[in-house]
Formats: structure tokens, C-alpha cells, sequence
């Protein structure tokens, strides 16, 4: 039982916007403070969306609610079919009389911001020493998306459990928690926390001294066992260019007007662009991290099953049917904490790999383009039952594994956001009708591929199939559904030429290349 969010209030237009993200210089007393609050603030949002989650079970369980829910459904249903003006006319105006209903409905059951801006003060009053009334109303605003999320979306509101709760923030830099420029510190409640902003940080001085503090955030990590607490400033405008400290020089060049495509797998990334092609995997040392996961998974399971030998069959299975109570030791504990301390610098390992990837990407073209793809779909497990060859079941497991290490939607998302600061955006090309993988612009004709066959052979040229589909990405029509073919054939020598010379530089190196790459050094 949900909706679209059409007949939610619409949101006010964004303008530019960064963050820049500084180390807080923390005394003990000051950590406990701060934990302290970060455990109130949990507490408030629970409290709140407690009150919300009830109040959407009212609303849904009136009876006003689902005939309109009915109406509303029905006439959207009758529009998508409506064959004549008349009757369009007639369905939209029915449909905007449902969609005022509803929001009605809504605040009358006090399901808005402005509703639990109230609710959530009535509490937050209670410990106005630790969290000021602007922190409480962004609490009660990330309670409200929850709730949207559930009614226009259908997903579960979730409460956050005992830790897991990392961030607060103000509303504005001028009360609640806000930065002061000349001092260097933050200020919240009794608490000046400095900021550690080294001599020779450049971007951070350049960001400061230039730019509008809307408002700020303190973000709690744990890193190697200990928590640290960071301020993310956010800031209005376009961040400046990065320099080389030590010389003051731009640390990357002005990216040149010209088109790119990318073939982007699950994890690895083929770019084509006119200057240069270039095909690499997403980020090299996830395997590495992977091996140290799986080790430490089966340490920490070895510890579970010494530790309750009474909670397993005979078999090695779990009990079922019984709630059962387990047992930790310190080494599982410790252990536990360098499982997620891994986790922490893979997740910091792939987000900087993603990071270059992206400049390096940017140097070729402005006009970047790329396959509209669903890697959420692609993680799942397949629903089709196959067996193979000896007859025996097929896994259904597909990407999901490899898209959960390399996060490849990550890097599409990094492009888009650099590209954002200057009014540009990716170009997402229609899958279905594009079939990247499988045409032949010398021959005009497509022919299906299975996933094995890394390389194609166009126009008597050997070619390694995700270049070539970065090619045809590159060269594609306005309309984002087909590759133009003109413009494949005169840029077609001068890419064979980029490709020839990057795939015998790779030959060359002695460095190992995963399989889906298909390429082999030379002896």
C-alpha cells in the first residue's frame, strides 16, 4: 500500500553545494560528551519515528484514506489509458482533487515536517543541555524522509540501533553547532572543539576564506577501535580547483570539450574518447581485501562454535526454533573489530580508486557517456531455475558479490558530481535498443556474444569487445538509442590506432590482469 510522490509538496530547487570534511581535535572528556549526545540523538529519532509509524497505521486503517488510496489508483490507471483530451482533462482534474485529499489526510495525522518539528520537541526540551532545538528539528527531518520512503515508496522505516546512529547537524552556522573561521573551532553547546586544518592545505584554507557556511555536521567513525569525530562543513557555491601544496599549481588540468564513452562492468571500466583509450579493473587490491575477509569470517565462526557448542546440531546447522543465547569471548570481540576496521579501509580504498578514476576520465572530455544500467538488478540472484550440462542445478547467484566489492555505480555517480560543477551531467544511453555488446558498424548488423568471448573481430581488426563498445558509446545518436554509424567510421582508424598501442602496452606489463579483461602478457 503506497503511492508515488506525486502528491507530496515538491522540493525547493537545490543550489551548488560541497562539503569539506576536517578532523576534530578531541580530548577524552570531550569523546564522552560527545558519545553522550550522538546516543540522545538516537534515542530522539527512535522516540519520534515510534509516533510516526503509529500515526501511519491510523491513517491507512481510515476508512477516508482508502477510498481515496482507491480513487487515486483508479483514476491514474484510467489516464494512462485515456484516448482523448476530454477524457485526459477530465482524469487529471479528479486526480488533483484525490492528491489534496491525501495531503490533507496527512497533516491532519501529523505526518509532515512541520508536525514532527513539534513532536520531537517536546522531548528534545528534556535534554536541551546536550541537544539544541535546530539539531532535534534535522533529527525529526530524516524521520520525515523514513516516513516518505515507506508511504510514497513502499520501503521499511527502520530504528537505529545502539551505535549506529554516526551523524548530527545543525540548520544553520549561526546557533546550534556552527563554525567560527577565525578561531578555527567549533562551537555546540558549551563544547569548542578546534578544527585541525594543516599550513600547507591549500583547498581547505582556499574553501574557507572563500566560501558560505550554510550549515554544519559532526560524523563519528571508528577507526582502528577508536572513535573519531569529524566536522563536514557544507558549504554554498563550487568547490575550488585543487593545487599542489607545495608549488600552488593546479593539480589537474581544465578538461578539454570532446566526447567519452565508458563501458562500465561490474568490475571493470572501458574509456574510449579520441585522445586516449584506456581499459583497467575498478579497483586491484579488492581481491586482497576480500582473501583477509573470508580469514577472519571463519576465525570469527570458529569462535562462535567453541564458544556454543550447545546452539548446533549434530550436522553443523544452527538450531532452529529455539531463541538462543551465545556467548562472545574477548578474541571474537577483537576479532570483530578488525572485521569492521577492514571493512572501513576497503570502503575508503574503493571510494579514492573511484576518485582517480574519474580525473583520469574527465582529462579526456567533457561529454562523457554511458550504459543506463541497474547493478541493484544485476546483484540479485537470478529467479529462472537452469541446469547444466551434467544436469545438475545452476547457481542463481549473479553479480552480486563482485558489484557489493567494486561498487561500480559509485564511480558513475563520482563522474556526475564532477561534472555537476559546471553544469553538465552524464548521457545514459537506452540499453535495450543501444546493444553495445553486439553491433558491428562496418557490417551494420548485431550478433549475440556470450559473456566468455572478451574479443571481436571488426572489419578484419581484432578488437577487445568493452573498448569497442566504449567506441560505439562515444559515437552515439542525440537521441541516446542507437550508435551513430557515420561518425563510427571517421573516428574508427584513429581508434584502432589508441587501441593497438594501449592493448601492446598492457601485454607488456608484468602485473596480473583479472580474466573478465581477456588480456594475456606476452612470454
Amino acid at each position: 500500500m503506497f503511492l508515488r510522490k506525486e502528491w507530496c509538496f515538491l522540493a525547493k530547487e537545490k543550489n551548488p553545494t560541497f562539503i569539506l570534511e576536517l578532523k576534530l581535535s578531541t580530548e577524552l572528556w570531550q569523546t564522552h560528551i560527545l558519545n553522550t549526545r550522538f546516543e540522545i540523538a538516537r534515542k530522539l529519532y527512535n522516540t519520534t519515528l515510534s509516533y510516526a509509524l503509529k500515526q501511519l497505521q491510523r491513517m491507512k486503517e481510515s476508512k477516508q484514506y482508502r477510498q481515496n488510496i482507491h480513487e487515486y489508483r483508479k483514476y491514474k490507471s484510467l489516464l494512462m489509458k485515456a484516448r482523448t483530451k476530454k477524457e485526459e482533462q477530465l482524469y487529471k482534474k479528479e486526480l488533483t482533487v484525490r492528491k489534496q485529499t491525501l495531503n490533507t489526510l496527512r497533516k491532519s495525522h501529523q505526518l509532515t515536517k512541520f508536525s514532527l518539528h513539534g513532536v520531537i520537541a517536546k522531548h528534545q526540551r528534556n535534554y536541551n543541555t546536550h541537544i539544541d532545538s535546530h539539531t532535534g528539528q534535522k533529527i525529526a527531518d530524516a524521520v520525515c524522509k523514513s516516513m516518505e520512503e515507506a508511504l510514497f515508496k513502499g520501503n521499511k522505516a527502520h530504528f537505529k540501533k545502539y551505535g549506529t546512529l554516526t551523524s548530527v547537524e545543525g540548520k544553520t552556522n549561526a546557533s546550534g553547532i556552527r563554525f567560527k573561521k577565525e578561531a578555527n573551532t567549533l562551537y555546540w553547546l558549551g563544547l569548542k572543539l578546534p578544527v585541525i586544518i594543516r599550513e600547507n592545505d591549500l583547498f581547505s584554507q582556499e574553501c574557507i576564506a572563500n566560501h558560505r557556511i550554510k550549515y554544519c555536521r559532526i560524523v563519528k567513525k571508528v577507526i582502528r577501535g577508536k572513535d573519531v569525530f569529524y566536522i563536514q562543513l557544507v558549504m554554498a557555491g563550487i568547490p575550488p580547483a585543487k593545487r599542489i601544496n607545495t608549488t600552488g599549481e593546479f593539480r589537474h588540468k581544465i578538461t578539454p570539450s570532446g566526447r567519452v564513452g565508458i563501458d562500465i562492468g561490474t568490475s571493470t571500466v572501458a574509456v574510449s574518447s579520441k585522445t586516449e583509450v584506456f581499459l583497467q579493473p575498478l579497483a586491484p587490491k579488492i581481491p586482497q581485501f576480500d582473501q583477509e575477509k573470508r580469514r577472519l569470517l571463519r576465525k570469527l565462526d570458529r569462535s562462535k562454535r567453541s564458544m556454543n557448542p550447545y546452539n548446533f546440531n549434530e550436522d553443523g546447522t544452527i538450531k532452529p526454533g529455539v531463541k538462543l543465547v551465545w556467548k562472545r569471548s574477548k578474541n571474537y570481540i577483537k576479532t570483530l573489530y578488525q572485521l569492521k576496521e577492514l571493512y572501513r579501509k576497503r570502503s575508503v580504498y574503493v571510494k579514492e580508486q573511484h576518485s582517480k578514476i574519474a580525473n583520469h576520465i574527465l582529462r579526456c572530455g567533457d561529454e562523457v557517456y554511458v550504459e543506463k544500467m541497474s547493478f541493484k538488478g544485476l546483484a540479485k540472484r537470478s529467479k529462472m531455475t537452469k541446469h547444466n550440462k551434467k544436469g545438475k542445478l545452476q547457481s542463481k547467484k549473479r553479480f552480486g558479490t563482485s558489484i557489493g566489492s567494486y561498487a561500480p555505480a559509485l564511480l558513475i555517480s563520482i563522474i556526475n558530481q564532477k561534472l555537476g560543477y559546471s553544469n553538465k551531467e552524464i548521457y545514459k544511453i537506452n540499453t535495450y535498443t543501444f546493444k553495445a555488446s553486439q553491433y558491428n558498424h562496418i557490417t551494420d548488423t548485431y550478433q549475440k556474444k556470450k559473456l566468455s568471448m572478451r574479443w571481436t573481430a571488426i572489419a578484419h581488426h581484432r578488437i577487445q569487445r568493452d573498448l569497442y563498445s566504449a567506441f560505439l558509446i562515444m559515437n552515439s545518436n542525440l537521441d541516446l538509442k542507437k550508435t551513430n554509424r557515420g561518425l563510427c567510421k571517421r573516428t574508427f582508424d584513429g581508434f584502432i590506432k589508441l587501441h593497438n598501442k594501449y592493448i601492446d602496452g598492457l601485454k607488456q606489463q608484468t602485473e596480473a590482469f583479472p580474466s573478465s579483461m581477456g588480456i594475456k602478457k606476452a612470454n
